[in-house]
């Protein structure tokens, strides 16, 4: 087997170790306009923030999220969908996580947020 094909292969078989680009998919959290917000919609809807203020997040009405890291610096933004007293986010990058809002705390995996 000349070497030139012995590279060749060793490349394409190298490929499927490399780290690729991280490509970024669509939102699927469907922003259809139902008309005026449920009462669960309406309890989410606001500024919530940490007991510390390291996080902030703010729900708007339209569906959509910035959650602040002040300290940081950071951003982030996606949209959100409210079903009864749980809250699905999807980050822009396509990350996803499930809130539970109970007697005015809002729970999101080990953090707790109260409104501003």
């Amino acid at each position: 087997m000349p070497l030139t094909q012995v590279l060749h292969a060793l490349g394409q078989f190298a490929s499927g170790f490399a780290p690729g680009s991280r490509p970024t998919r669509p939102l699927e959290i469907d922003l259809a306009d139902s008309g005026a917000p449920t009462p669960f919609e309406q309890a989410a809807i606001g500024i919530w923030k940490t007991e510390d203020g390291s996080i902030l997040i703010d729900l708007s009405p339209n569906g959509q999220f910035k959650k602040k890291k002040p300290a940081l610096g950071a951003e982030h933004l996606g949209r959100y969908a409210v079903d009864r007293s749980k809250l699905y986010f999807e980050g822009e990058a396509g990350w996803v996580a499930l809130g539970k809002l109970k007697r005015g705390t809002l729970s999101i995996g080990d953090k707790r947020f109260r409104k501003a």
